[in-house]
C-alpha cells in the first residue's frame, strides 16, 4: 500500500507544483476588494467616492450643528446691555450658505419682530438657492405680515425669477388665506416701479401673460364650506378645509363648496396691470388675449 501511495505522489506532485506556479498564491479578501475598488471604512467596504459623499455629508451636518449653537448665542446677546449692538452687526453679516437651516428656524420661533427683521436681512446676505427660498416661504406663510413684506422686498432687491414659479403655485392652494398671502407677495415682486407705471424713465416692463392668468384663474376659488350647521337657513359656514367629498356631517351638516372672492389678487392684478375689470374673469382674459404676448421677457428669470 506504501508503495502505491509512493507512486501516486511522484505522479501527481510535479502536477500539482505546476498548478500552483499558473495560479499563484491565494488573495486576501482585502486584495480581492482593493482590486474592486473598495476599501475597509468603519466596518464595511465602501468605494472613495461613497466615503467623499459620507464625510462631506457629515461636514454639512457638523457646520449647520455649529450654526444653530452660535446663533443662539448670538440671540442671547441681542439682550444683554453693551452687546446687543455687536450681536445685531454679526448677525446681519453673516454669509455662510451652512447658517441657512438655522436661520430659517430661528425666524420661525423668534417672538421679537425686530430680530427676526435682522435673520431675514441676514439670508439675503446669503446669495445661495436655499436662502433665498427660505425668503419666499417666508415671503408667503410667516403668521406675521410684516415680516412677510420684509422677506418680499429683499426678495425684489435680489430678483425673485428663481422662486417666483414657486410663489405663483400657492395661488391654487386649498386654503383660502394662503391664496391670498400668495397674492400679496406676487404684488409686491411684479409690481411695476412707479416711473414705469407712470411711463416715465423709458419703456414700460412688459407683463407676464402666464403670471396674469394664474391670478385671473384665482380670483375667485372654491373652497370647501359648510352648510346646515346651526346657521341661518340658506347660508353657509366660513370654516374651509382642504379636504373633499360631500358626506353629512353629525348634526346634519353638510360640506359643500363655496365661491370666495380675493381682495389681494384683485389687488395684485390691478397693481400689476394698472387696470381695473373688478370681478369679471371673462373680462380680465379678454384684455389679456387682447395684449401682444411678450416675444422674450419672463418673470421667472428675473426682474
Amino acid at each position: 500500500m506504501q508503495r502505491w501511495i509512493a507512486i501516486v505522489v511522484v505522479v501527481l506532485l510535479p502536477a500539482v507544483l505546476r498548478a500552483e506556479e499558473f495560479t499563484g498564491p491565494q488573495k486576501s479578501q482585502q486584495e480581492l476588494m482593493a482590486e474592486r475598488g473598495y476599501v475597509r471604512y468603519r466596518g464595511g467596504w465602501r468605494t472613495v467616492q461613497e466615503i467623499e459623499l459620507i464625510e462631506r455629508a457629515e461636514r454639512v451636518n457638523l457646520a449647520r450643528i455649529e450654526w444653530k449653537a452660535r446663533l443662539e448665542r448670538l440671540r442671547k446677546r441681542l439682550g444683554e446691555a453693551g452687546q446687543a449692538e455687536q450681536a445685531a452687526e454679526e448677525i446681519r453679516e453673516i454669509a455662510d450658505p451652512f447658517a441657512v437651516p438655522a436661520l430659517s428656524a430661528a425666524v420661525a420661533t423668534e417672538a421679537e419682530r425686530r430680530v427676526r427683521s435682522l435673520y431675514v436681512e441676514a439670508l439675503s446676505r446669503i446669495r445661495s438657492s436655499d436662502a433665498t427660498l427660505a425668503l419666499a416661504t417666508l415671503a408667503v406663510d410667516h403668521a406675521d405680515r410684516e415680516t412677510r413684506i420684509a422677506a418680499a422686498e429683499r426678495l425684489v432687491a435680489i430678483g425673485p425669477g428663481q422662486v417666483m414659479p414657486m410663489i405663483v403655485a400657492g395661488l391654487a392652494s386649498p386654503d383660502n388665506a394662503r391664496v391670498n398671502r400668495s397674492a400679496e407677495a406676487i404684488r409686491r415682486l411684479a409690481e411695476p416701479p412707479a416711473a414705469e407705471a407712470s411711463g416715465a424713465g423709458g419703456a414700460v416692463r412688459p407683463l407676464d401673460p402666464q403670471l396674469l392668468g394664474a391670478l385671473i384663474a384665482a380670483l375667485q376659488t372654491q373652497h370647501l364650506g359648510l352648510a346646515g350647521d346651526g346657521t341661518p337657513e340658506g347660508s353657509t359656514s366660513a370654516t374651509f378645509t382642504p379636504s373633499s367629498g360631500g358626506l353629512s356631517v353629525g348634526g346634519g351638516t353638510k360640506r359643500v363648496n363655496v365661491a370666495v372672492r380675493n381682495d389681494a389678487v384683485l389687488e395684485a392684478l390691478v397693481a400689476i396691470t394698472g387696470v381695473n375689470f373688478e370681478w369679471d374673469s371673462v373680462g380680465w382674459r379678454a384684455w389679456l388675449a387682447s395684449r401682444e404676448a411678450p416675444a422674450e421677457y419672463d418673470l421667472r428669470r428675473g426682474m
